[in-house]
C-alpha cells in the first residue's frame, strides 16, 4: 500500500497479484467505486473504463490503466473513488497529479 496527501484528500494506493496480472485500488477522500478500467497490453497499451454517472473518476483509472499496462507489459484492473465535497479546480488539479504520482510509484514498485 502507497499513500500520499493530496491536500484535501488522504490517497491510497494498493495492488494485488490475480496470476501475472494486477488489481489496484486508488482511493481517496470518501472512497467509493467511481470507475472501472481494465487495461491490457498486445503490441500496445490499451484501456476501456466503465464510470458511475456523474463521476470523473474515470480520467484517472483510464490513464492508470494504460501507464501500468504499457509499463509492466501486462493486464490490469484499476478501481478509482476519490471524492472530496466541493473540490476547487486546484484541489482536483493536485488530487490528480498525486494520484499519477501514486501510480507511477506502484509501476517502479512491480518493475
Amino acid at each position: 500500500m502507497l499513500t500520499r496527501n493530496a491536500g484535501s484528500a488522504d490517497l491510497r494506493v494498493d495492488a494485488t497479484r490475480v496470476g501475472k496480472d494486477l488489481l489496484v485500488t486508488l482511493v481517496g477522500g470518501k472512497a467509493h467505486v467511481g470507475a472501472v478500467a481494465l487495461g491490457g497490453f498486445h503490441r500496445r497499451s490499451y484501456a476501456s473504463v466503465l464510470t458511475v454517472p456523474n463521476h470523473r473518476d474515470d480520467i484517472i483509472a483510464q490513464e492508470a490503466a494504460l501507464r501500468i499496462s504499457k509499463e509492466l507489459r501486462q493486464s490490469c484492473v484499476v478501481v478509482v473513488g476519490i471524492h472530496v465535497h466541493d473540490a476547487s479546480e486546484g484541489q482536483v488539479t493536485e488530487i490528480v497529479d498525486a494520484s499519477f504520482s501514486l501510480v507511477n510509484e506502484l509501476i517502479e514498485a512491480f518493475k
